[in-house]
């Protein structure tokens, strides 16, 4: 069986560390953390990144995921881990439904409960959270976090590191630029430009970055 370290030991990679071990599919040899000790479900914190991940390659550990939430960090430790030489698996719950025909790039993580309907797109890094739904035909970015029980309807286009808050709408044919936070519960209903943030029913832009 193939060896995976876990990289991030926040509350985020409960889930993630649950659904491999649900899979059955990789030898966990451990987690890494900057500040945590102990262990997560059974599975020893090893340390930090720095001391951690380059004694791993070398004793034959070549698979990982990154168990982070934040995206802009999650992007950060995803390329470390990519010129150290790791290979990025997906991470997808046995409860989770997606069609045959979606494509996924690598690192993605798919919570319990999470529909990905057919002809969407998954960029690297992202994340689908619980009982979240993508429907047909959509393009979700790298490093994007659709938190849970978002619904993101079809031939909607979301930019690369943009968060959408937890209980978020979508309606059709949307494009949401890079660096988008929409605010849990919001009702997204026309398009929204780079580097904002916007929240409410129907949603507004209350900031730029």
């Amino acid at each position: 069986m193939n060896k995976l370290i876990v990289v991030g030991a926040g509350p985020h990679s409960e889930v993630v560390l649950d659904m491999l071990q649900q899979r059955n599919e990789y030898e966990i040899v451990g987690l890494t953390d900057a500040k945590r000790r102990g262990d997560v479900l059974g599975c020893p914190i090893l340390g930090t990144d720095e001391v951690v991940l380059p004694s791993l390659l070398k004793q034959g550990v070549k698979y990982a995921v990154v168990a982070l939430g934040d995206n802009k960090i999650r992007k950060k430790v995803f390329q470390k881990l990519l010129a150290l030489g790791y290979e990025l698996i997906n991470v997808i719950s046995p409860h989770a439904v997606l069609s045959r025909h979606v494509q996924l790039g690598r690192g993605i993580v798919i919570m319990p409960g999470a529909v990905v309907n057919v002809g969407t797109t998954i960029g690297d890094a992202s994340i689908i959270n619980t009982n979240a739904s993508v429907d047909h035909d959509c393009l979700i970015g790298n490093f994007v976090h659709i938190a849970p029980g978002c619904a993101i309807s079809g031939s909607t286009t979301i930019g690369n590191e943009t968060f959408i808050g937890t209980g978020s709408r979508i309606i059709d044919n949307i494009h949401i630029g890079n660096n988008v936070i929409v605010g849990a519960g919001s009702v997204v209903i026309r398009d929204l430009e780079d580097d904002c943030e916007a929240v409410g029913v129907p949603s507004k832009v209350i900031k730029r970055f």
